[in-house]
């Protein structure tokens, strides 16, 4: 019989279950409370059965039932501890051992609620959270009694305004709407128009559920932004909203693929054709797992998923670590040719730096070969996280966003090539100074998964990767799915959106910019 599952980082808002039932120990308890007090109500009362039935059997029995079910369960607790040998610990002392379990399970509960300052929690601490939370929800963004953040500390950012030149500021909370970027038009195909910097990062259907995705889709159409696909291809609930969408190609091809695994030019030309495809991104790799593939955990594979990727029900989905059809930058010049060939459309690339050497040779080969390459970069900070990922590679692989954006623009202004290509970073971005430092550091833009996540109603119950999170958004389950309401969340998706343009917006103004992409290094600190 399989086992179920266990995973890292597990809370306690698992879905009800009744696998338990099916569980040795569970039965040989219930079994033998029983049979045990029908022997002490028969023996020892001497009571007579005759004449009632179950039911009144059970009412009549019920006090000697739970007391000898307790001191049964004790027995039946202290012998499985000594039987299992995963844990030493509880072999030697059993039974009293579970008390120390259930404060370990209930340890991320207490701290969170009970222990923990507003400014000591991971990934998201909770004032950063409860901004966000605040801003989809259209509260507006005033504090009395000033900032609780810490100035002083050491890695707080901030934005040095200018005192003289800040003419760009307006009166009150109203800020100017300017800023805007084409992408593709150094390649020959129709260039992409973008007058919003954020985006919503690649998540696929898979890793969120439909009805996350459906809200988040139709409230990037609400607030003129794009939705990226994510690997997992295109499916209905990324036509929900009408928004327009980057279409992700992953190493396993999902959705533009033969029977083989080998990407079929046919079906991405179809997919070209989609209204609501408009760019292509090759992925090379994820900030959550660089060096891997994606993965989906058989939890969360549906009859619908498996028919959209071409896999299996009941097995992991690992996509491959690498593309085959490339291995190095000559032959990544040669893939993105022939695929815009395909699609007539931009096609970027979104790759974690790690080697600095790699992001170099990319900005050389643009500056040598005038119109081939990516039109667009994704860097993806090793700091990213909306996947399910190995802790290794999660916690120690890959540059961080700040630093490897920098490291970025670095490479392509060294090579005279910066106008040629736009960069987006992404990798724990989720408020306006996130964006304004991402930006001041050389991005063009920015692409946000967990922002948008918290926006729709995440928790940060760390329950992503086990298809038991208890909002709705990264899991299958339909029970679960049922928490988030579709039209609410894309409401909040599209507020938080606007939000982040506002505030950004006024950071830039502040240091007398027009658009926060003129923010340079210079003005943080």
């Amino acid at each position: 019989m399989a086992t179920e599952r266990k995973f890292a980082q597990a809370g306690i808002t698992r879905a009800p279950s009744l696998k338990f039932l099916k569980n040795p120990y569970f039965l040989s308890w219930l079994v033998l409370s029983s049979l045990f007090t029908l022997a002490y109500a028969y023996y020892v009362q001497h009571f007579d059965f005759t004449g009632y039935n179950v039911w009144q059997i059970m009412g009549m029995l019920m006090g000697e039932f739970v007391i000898i079910a307790l001191l049964t369960g004790v027995v039946i607790l202290f012998i499985h501890d000594r039987l299992q040998k995963d844990y030493p610990v509880q072999r030697m002392y059993p039974v009293i051992i579970w008390g120390r379990k259930i404060l370990v399970k209930m340890g991320p509960l207490l701290r969170q609620y009970l222990f923990l300052n507003d400014q000591e929690e991971t990934p998201y601490n909770r004032i950063t959270r409860n901004w966000i939370y605040e801003s989809a929800l259209g509260v507006r963004n005033t504090i009395g009694f000033g900032s609780q953040i810490d100035m002083d500390k050491v890695g707080t950012t901030l934005i040095m305004p200018a005192t003289f030149t800040n003419t760009k500021s307006k009166t009150g909370e109203e800020v100017g709407r300017s800023y805007e970027i084409k992408i593709g038009g150094h390649t020959g195909v129709e260039p992409v128009v973008m007058k919003h910097f954020v985006n919503i990062s690649a998540m696929s259907y898979g890793a969120l559920s439909y009805r996350a995705h459906a809200a988040l889709n139709l409230g990037a159409k609400m607030a003129g932004i794009m939705h990226n696909t994510g690997e997992g291809s295109l499916a209905p609930c990324h036509e929900y909203g009408g928004a327009d969408l980057i279409f992700q190609i992953g190493t396993a091809k999902y959705g533009v693929r033969d029977d083989e695994g080998n990407l079929d030019y046919d079906l991405l030309r179809q997919m070209a054709e989609h209204p609501q495809v408009k760019m292509f991104e090759i992925k090379l790799a994820q900030g959550a797992k660089p060096g891997k593939g994606g993965m989906l955990l058989k939890e969360k594979i549906t009859p619908e998923i498996a028919r959209i990727r071409k896999i299996p029900m009941g097995e992991d989905a690992y996509s491959p670590a690498r593309h085959k059809e490339f291995s190095d930058v000559n032959g990544l010049f040669d893939f993105i040719d022939r695929i815009r060939e395909t699609v007539q459309k931009p096609v970027g690339i979104k790759m974690v730096i790690g080697h600095t050497a790699e992001i170099e040779d990319v900005a050389a080969k643009i500056k040598a070969e005038p119109g081939r390459g990516p039109d667009y970069i994704v860097i993806d900070g090793g700091d990213g996280g909306t996947g399910a990922a190995p802790h290794v590679l999660s916690s120690y692989a890959g540059l961080p966003m700040k630093q490897a954006v920098a490291v970025a623009d670095w490479a392509f202004k060294n090579n005279g090539v910066r106008d040629k290509i736009v960069l987006f970073a992404s990798g724990k971005i989720a408020t306006p100074i996130d964006i304004a430092v991402a930006m001041a550091l050389g991005a063009d833009g920015v692409n946000i998964a967990r922002g948008f996540m918290l926006a729709l109603g995440c928790i940060q119950a760390l329950e992503c990767h086990t298809n038991n999170c208890p909002t709705g958004i990264a899991t299958q389950n339909k029970r679960l799915e049922k928490a988030l309401d579709i039209e609410a969340a894309a409401k909040r998706v599209a507020t938080y959106a606007n939000v982040l343009y506002k505030e950004t917006q006024m950071l830039a103004e502040s240091c007398g910019y027009d658009h926060p992409n003129q923010i340079t290094p210079d003005d943080i600190m």
